[in-house]
C-alpha cells in the first residue's frame, strides 16, 4: 500500500492510500451524529429536535 504524500506546496496529493475512512459494509447507511460527530449506522441513531429541526444523534446517548 502507498502511504499518503503531499506535494511541496501541500495542495496536491502525490500518492494517496485508496479507500475511505468509513469501514462499514454499507457506507451509504452511515451518518454522523449531530452532537458528537461520530459516524454510526442510521438504524443505531435516534431523531431528536434541535433548533427547530429533527437531527440524528447517537442512541441511547453520545459517548
Amino acid at each position: 500500500m502507498a502511504s499518503t504524500q503531499l506535494t511541496q506546496d501541500g495542495l496536491r496529493y502525490v500518492k494517496k492510500t485508496p479507500g475511505s475512512i468509513i469501514t462499514a459494509p454499507r457506507a451509504e447507511a452511515m451518518m454522523s451524529c449531530f452532537k458528537c460527530g461520530k459516524f454510526a449506522l442510521r438504524t443505531d441513531m435516534a431523531s431528536k429536535r434541535f433548533l427547530g429541526k429533527n437531527h440524528l444523534v447517537c442512541s441511547p446517548r453520545c459517548n
